[in-house]
């Protein structure tokens, strides 16, 4: 009979290091400067104590050296000996309010940073996201990482804390489990007695899931120091443990006693696919995707203009100019690019951009965000600024239209324009003399350095190449008087007709495509809260608020041939907070003015919501209902490389979850409710709650506008069952003044895969550039990417860090394979696959300048053009 293999716990030190949550960054800096001098000279002087984990993330040595520079060194050295183990993320994002770019960039710059010192930690330490995203296998894989430690997320289906976990392109990885989070061997004692006790306790935790001899046991907690006696510990519990050892241990090595214990049986292991964002074993804290809304919208718009704008057309405009002038300013655009990265990244942090920190913190964040804006709209200013001159004919004024997007593409845009002696712009005409006629908007005085006044004029902008620009004459005359706004309740065009209910302000919209109307669209509904910024959580006796206290005001304040506005204002007698109890909402009310503009477009399917929000509430939330008349058991929702089927039905809880599930999911740009047929797709900027209601009449759409709280943690709540952190109140968290809102509607035939592509265009607008100093050295229309089909999303397009070369990184959205082809229109010399750290896997098939690709269903692919130079 073959022995009792014994039980080996191996214990990995190690801390988690907020950087900023229920204190602001620097408190917890001065913090952390004291425990990395104490884990450094315990590592000098104790070769007993073997390894520690500086948290997955390697902003904490930045941190550090900005306040210790001596101690390079030292960090160095022990990084090298393998007793140090750092990255490899930058910071520790939240998986899901975050762009899939950014967690390549997070996990590009966190390694870059660790092997400054030595070999970074190549494990997907995820140990406190909340919830796990569906491609992090693809991620993690693109890097060479080979397995993951996680937490939240994980249900009871999986039977083991180690399985395979797979993304929707086959991308795999070996996943390690944590049961109890990564605190459970935190500070253990070292007196026999109470070690043993302790030893047993963790070990009924971990054995039951355990599906090999080892047992991980996780030597930390939150901004935890180093345990000194650690080494004792671990010699008194082999003194006194019959049936197993301890070793102090890393993850890698632990990761490697898996799969040498796996062997030959590693197929036969669990394997799992999907999103692991299940409250049933830990809470997801699924609130925070509501929480501080504002944060969420800021985020997005610099992800926005770091990735579309930005780095797209510095790279075209450094190939300009180094095809003209033999010098393109690459290295000072990189720097500044870069620059603006790292504010961004530190925002992403779980605890930042939740949403679910003290208010100094999130005030802090927004001095971030605008350090990262500043430096990438001056980026971007001066590359669109340069290929504008560049584009337009030598006389007269001229308009160049971007398109940030795969094309060609027709959409409204806008243009601010000179006005000339008495004259006033009246229409562009583009090269083929083709006349688009300009409406007027709105009059602005001379700006900073300029001498004229301005008038803002929109326009439909036809055939916009992919990933580039066209260029229209301004032709003038005699100034025409606009319309004044006036009192309508309807408004067409040729592809939908939408009306105004003159009672609760509500739309009614036919289109005209399928002949359906849809009543009750854009309601807004507003119910208590008193959860805090971690859950949701309505009060027992709620009073729910979904009309106006009386009539709108209904007004058409543009009708022109671009565009026309309908103008809905709407006073809502909300409740002014939640009783003392926090059973309900309170008998005193505030009025809370909510202006909604809706607009269509000439030639655009596509109905566009600008909502202004004037928040004088408190302990509520508010969202916006779009009922879809259409019955379906999924609704589809965006992620960071591909589209999500999530069931309408929410799981029920028998007790014994650690939160109560509820519908709320988080979204990229879209929500699509579809029954095959047709369907109805929601787009956003920047709102990434949504809720799809399966009710009498159908599914509804529920967008989440604002989710207002006044407590980062409430000590009790009946949807979870402990605290999630300290108790204090954070009155910013209110969201008080006034906010605004975008969001637009596609209705469409088929499945998402029809639409998606206008959600994309709403997403990212046109941008129309106008000069008077055009040089004409350039053609009038280019591009500089071409891209088919369109299910191949771009990703990334960016000059390289050596300025030899441009990335360009897509994916495939499409549930289905597909192959493709993308062009590099500007003249290259070679073209390669990296991964996504962006190093050689070998040459690109190549056929008649034109890169081949067949890719999985949301399967990611990078190219590195070399440049002619």
């Amino acid at each position: 009979m073959a022995p009792v293999q014994k039980r080996q716990l191996m214990v990995v030190s190690h801390t988690h290091w907020d950087r900023e949550w229920y204190l602001p960054f620097e408190a917890f800096r001065s913090r952390l400067v004291v425990m990395l001098d104490r884990l450094l000279d315990l590592l000098e002087t104790n070769p007993d104590y073997k390894h520690f984990t500086l948290d997955g993330q390697s902003i904490i040595l930045e941190d550090y050296l900005e306040i210790r520079p001596d101690r390079r060194q030292d960090i160095a050295r022990q990084v090298q000996a393998g007793r140090l183990l750092v990255g490899p993320w930058y910071v520790l994002a939240d998986e899901f309010l975050v762009g899939g770019e950014a967690l390549i960039r997070n996990l590009q710059i966190g390694i870059a940073i660790a092997r400054q010192f030595g070999p970074p930690m190549m494990v997907g330490y995820l140990p406190d996201m909340f919830g796990q995203i569906v491609y992090m296998p693809s991620i993690l894989t693109g890097f060479g990482i080979p397995a993951a430690v996680i937490w939240r997320g994980v249900d009871r289906s999986i039977p083991t804390s180690e399985f395979f976990w797979r993304a929707p392109d086959g991308s795999e990885v070996l996943a390690i489990h944590l049961p109890q989070g990564y605190s459970l061997g935190r500070a253990l004692p070292l007196e026999r007695e109470p070690l043993m006790n302790r030893l047993h306790s963790i070990r009924q935790v971990l054995e039951p899931w355990a599906s090999t001899p080892h047992l991980l046991v996780m030597n930390g907690d939150d901004h935890l120091e180093p345990q000194p006696e650690l080494p004792a510990v671990i010699a008194l519990a082999n003194e006194s443990l019959e049936d197993a050892r301890l070793v102090q241990a890393t993850l890698p090595t632990f990761i490697e006693a898996i799969r040498q214990e796996m062997g030959a049986r590693s197929h036969s292991w669990p394997r799992v696919e999907g999103e692991l964002r299940s409250s049933q074993r830990a809470p997801i804290l699924s609130g925070v995707t509501s929480a501080r809304m504002w944060i969420k919208q800021r985020n997005q718009e610099c992800e926005d203009l770091l990735l579309r704008w930005a780095e797209p057309f510095s790279a075209w405009a450094n190939l300009l100019r180094q095809r003209s002038e033999g010098d393109g300013g690459t290295a000072s655009d990189a720097g500044l690019l870069r620059t603006a990265w790292r504010p961004l990244l530190q925002n992403q942090a779980h605890d930042s951009i939740c949403g679910c920190s003290i208010d100094e913190v999130h005030e802090q964040m927004a001095v971030r965000f605008r350090r990262c804006q500043r430096l990438v709209q001056s980026v971007s200013r001066h590359a669109l600024r340069y290929i504008t001159d560049m584009a337009a004919p030598e006389d007269g004024t001229h308009v160049v239209v971007f398109n940030p997007l795969n094309g060609p593409r027709s959409d409204f845009c806008t243009a601010r324009l000179p006005l000339q002696d008495e004259r006033e712009p009246l229409a562009l005409e583009d090269e083929g003399g083709r006349r688009i006629a300009l409406q007027p908007l709105r009059r602005s005085l001379p700006s900073a350095g300029a001498i004229q006044e301005r008038v803002e004029a929109g326009f439909l902008a036809s055939d916009i190449p992919a990933y580039g620009y066209k260029t229209f004459g301004v032709i003038y005359g005699k100034p025409t008087r606009p319309k004044p706004p006036r009192r309508a309740q309807a408004m067409e065009n040729d592809y939908f007709r939408i009306e105004v209910d003159s009672e609760d302000g509500t739309i009614s919209l036919m289109d005209k495509a399928s002949g359906v109307t849809l009543d009750g669209i854009n309601r807004f509904v507003d119910g208590g809260d008193c959860g805090d910024e971690y859950n949701y959580c309505p009060p027992a006796h709620d009073d729910l608020v979904d009309s106006p206290r009386r009539a709108p005001r209904i007004r058409l304040v543009e009708d022109g041939a671009a565009r026309s506005t309908l103008e809905i204002a709407l006073d809502y007698s909300l409740p002014k907070r939640l009783t003392g109890d926090r059973q309900r909402r309170s008998r005193q009310r505030r009025i809370c003015r909510i202006v909604s503009r809706v607009s269509i477009y000439a030639g655009v399917p596509r109905v566009d919501f600008e909502t202004e929000v004037d928040n004088q509430a408190e302990d509520h939330r508010l969202r916006v209902h779009f009922p879809t008349d259409l019955r379906a058991r999924f609704a589809h929702a965006e992620q960071h490389f591909g589209v999500l089927a999530r069931p309408l039905a929410v799981p029920e809880d028998d007790g014994t979850w650690a939160e109560t599930p509820i519908g709320t999911h988080p979204q990229k740009a879209f929500v699509d409710v579809n029954d095959g047929r047709r369907g109805l797709l929601l787009a956003n900027r920047g709102l990434p709650e949504y809720e799809a209601i399966d009710g009498f009449q159908g599914v509804t759409i529920a967008l989440t506008l604002l989710r207002c709280v006044g407590w980062l943690a409430r000590p009790a709540l009946p949807n979870r069952r402990q605290l999630a952190g300290p108790p204090m109140a954070t009155p910013a968290a209110q969201c008080l003044g006034k906010h605004v809102f975008h969001y637009s509607l596609v209705p469409h035939s088929g499945d998402w895969e029809s639409a998606f592509v206008q959600a994309h265009r709403f997403a990212h607008p046109l941008q129309g550039v106008t000069t008077t100093a055009g040089k004409g050295e350039l053609r009038p229309r280019a591009s500089l990417l071409s891209v088919a089909p369109s299910a191949l999303v771009l990703s990334a397009l960016r000059a390289t860090e050596d300025g030899q070369g441009i990335i360009v990184r897509l994916y495939n959205i499409a549930s289905q394979p597909r192959r493709g082809e993308v062009r590099l229109e500007d003249p290259y010399a070679a073209a390669e696959v990296v991964n996504l750290n962006e190093e050689p896997l070998g040459q690109a098939e190549v056929e008649d300048g034109r890169v081949r690709l067949s890719l999985k269903p949301n399967e990611i692919a990078t190219l590195r053009f070399r440049t002619s130079r």
